[in-house]
């Protein structure tokens, strides 16, 4: 399967969350992410989690009385 070259123009140039339109940064960050394409609000919002800061499987609150 061979690589597709990926351009501004084949994306869209509005945010995904919120509709607004994207700067020509906004679009250059997202082309060379390859996430989605966001403003930069909605992208600064966006964090990875390491294994360390994901939530431990069955760990919520202990019940109380």
């Amino acid at each position: 399967m061979g690589l597709e070259e990926r351009t501004i123009e084949g994306l869209g140039e509005h945010c995904e969350v919120c509709g607004a339109r994207l700067t020509d940064a906004e679009l250059e960050a997202a082309l060379e992410s390859g996430g989605p394409m966001l403003c930069t609000v909605h992208a600064a919002e966006v964090v990875e989690l390491s294994e360390d800061d994901a939530p431990a499987a069955g760990g919520g609150e202990t019940g109380g009385v």
